[in-house]
């Protein structure tokens, strides 16, 4: 984990969208949250240095992928909160 032992993974998604909205849930619910964001278009561009496929991440396809944390002791409750979306 990225940020502190204090904190774990409650939600993931590549839907910037949804990401805001699972935030102002948690926020309107006073739950601290911190993300995580993995660029996908770095990663893609780093597998592709021999130049084979010039395409590769040009289409806007790639999308980043997000990760939201909170704190173990709000988990439950925040795990509660989310399951009520779906």
């Amino acid at each position: 984990m990225l940020f502190n032992r204090k904190l774990t993974e409650i939600y993931s998604t590549q839907d910037l969208e949804k990401l805001f909205r699972v935030k102002n849930i948690l926020r309107d619910n006073h739950i601290y949250y911190m993300t995580e964001t993995t660029n996908n278009s770095l990663r893609l561009s780093m597998n592709n240095l021999n130049g084979r496929n010039p395409i590769l991440g040009r289409t806007g396809n790639v999308k980043d992928f997000y990760r939201l944390f909170v704190y173990k002791k709000d988990q439950e409750k925040a795990a509660y909160i989310l399951s009520q979306l779906r």
